[in-house]
């Protein structure tokens, strides 16, 4: 599937400085990245990325970052460079991209304690869950490349049997990490989840 930069184009005539001049804007996330690209990145710096991590891009978002736009206009409050990858992250692992990504399936670890006490927060067993529940281990082998807002976020799979998958990492809202899956049960790819954006996005326009 491929991404057309013609329709991110009618987006921003539409939504950014066109059509609707009083009231612009009007898409969830755009006032953020105001529907621009970031330039591309070249094919060396890509390859120097991947040569550093030991890993290989997904296709479809290798080709959007070398000839659509190193990030910018997307999905709520739009795609992150592919040097923010870690955004908000705190990587302990120096292999953390070439590490399999563990999960196949939704993963949610629900706190099993009390939480009655208003300071429940400070208890030993609170912060060992939360210890395990943010552990870097559960991501390992994505990158992140979009902020949904109140810290959720979408991720791409880069290594391991979900390699080129979109997934959500929601567990700053109890909701675990689990899979992007369309109507079907299928997984979205980067371009199935940019385009679907994009489409969306014209169809609530045009209404």
């Amino acid at each position: 599937m491929v991404i057309e930069k013609e329709l991110i184009s009618r987006l921003k005539k539409i939504d950014g400085n066109g059509f609707f001049k009083k009231n612009p804007f009007l898409i969830f996330g755009s006032k953020e990245h105001k529907y621009e690209l970031n330039i591309c990145l070249s094919e060396k710096k890509i390859l120097d990325f991947e040569k550093t991590n030991q890993i290989e891009l997904p296709l479809e978002y290798r080709n959007f970052i070398k000839n659509i736009g190193n990030g910018g206009v997307g999905p709520a409050y739009g795609v992150f460079k592919l040097e923010d990858w870690n955004f908000k992250l705190d990587i302990e692992n120096k292999n953390f991209l070439n590490e399999n990504f563990p999960h196949t399936e939704k993963w949610n670890l629900i706190y099993g304690g009390n939480d009655d006490d208003e300071d429940y927060t400070e208890s030993e067993e609170f912060k060992n869950w939360e210890l395990e529940c943010f552990n870097e281990k559960h991501i390992y082998g994505s990158i992140r490349i979009c902020h949904y807002g109140c810290a959720i976020y979408y991720f791409l799979v880069v290594s391991g049997l979900e390699k080129g998958n979109i997934w959500i990492d929601a567990r700053a809202n109890d909701e675990g990490i689990y899979p992007l899956i369309t109507e079907t049960k299928s997984r979205y790819n980067f371009a199935e989840w940019f385009n679907e954006w994009v489409n969306e996005s014209l169809n609530k326009l045009n209404k």
